[in-house]
């Protein structure tokens, strides 16, 4: 069974609540969490320890700063922002395959094909752009030598040409961007018991996911 340690700031909201509703779904499993900059000793914040009462579920937490050892003993570092996730590749580059966040290896499988759409339609559009303005270029540098009113229309009239040619892609692209979920998870800390509630249950949603895959 593989070792998960979760990775937020501070290690007093997002990652203690992560590590309690895991334990709680599957008491098998070995969890920690830490922070990138938590001060050593601190107590879960009162809306991780509310949200979590909410569901039946008391936390006794004690904050802990990242370190090799906890790297070295996880099998799996989840961090609940890309910001937490691009800290601990740098500081400890040599765990990089096993660093994600955690919405990122949750979701990878559902995300795949779309990241495949994505890919293919920025290839098309970087080609079609390069096929134009290779086709054109000649014109182009004739047009570009002139200042009167017809050269500056038909420079117009070629750039809309090129827009038209990649509209397909680039509106696919802003259509696939969109539905692209963000794989960070904000910071609570400060925020009314609502707040609280809405980053467990995006928290809890992940995991869910993440458990079906285990």
């Amino acid at each position: 069974m593989k070792r998960f340690l979760f990775v937020c700031t501070g290690n007093t909201c997002r990652s203690p609540l992560a590590q309690a509703l895991l334990k709680e779904k599957r008491p098998d499993i070995e969890v920690k969490s830490a922070g990138v900059s938590a001060l050593p000793g601190m107590s879960a914040s009162e809306g991780t320890v509310e949200v979590l009462a909410e569901k039946g579920i008391s936390l006794n937490h004690s904050s802990s700063q990242v370190s090799k050892e906890m790297m070295d003993w996880a099998d799996i570092v989840l961090t609940l922002t890309e910001g937490h996730k691009s800290t601990l590749v740098r500081q400890f580059p040599d765990y990089v395959d096993k660093i994600h966040t955690l919405k990122e290896y949750a979701f990878e499988k559902d995300l795949a094909d779309i990241q495949q759409q994505l890919q293919h339609h920025y290839v098309q559009l970087e080609l079609k752009q390069a096929q134009f303005l290779q086709e054109h270029k000649a014109e182009i540098e004739q047009l570009n030598k002139r200042t009167d009113n017809e050269a500056k229309l038909q420079l117009e009239n070629l750039s809309k040409a090129l827009q038209q040619l990649i509209k397909v892609d680039r509106l696919e692209i802003e259509r696939l961007e969109t539905i692209m979920p963000s794989f960070s998870i904000s910071d609570p800390f400060g925020g009314s018991t609502e707040v609280y509630r809405r980053t467990a249950r995006e928290i809890e949603e992940a995991i869910d996911k993440l458990l079906m895959d285990l």
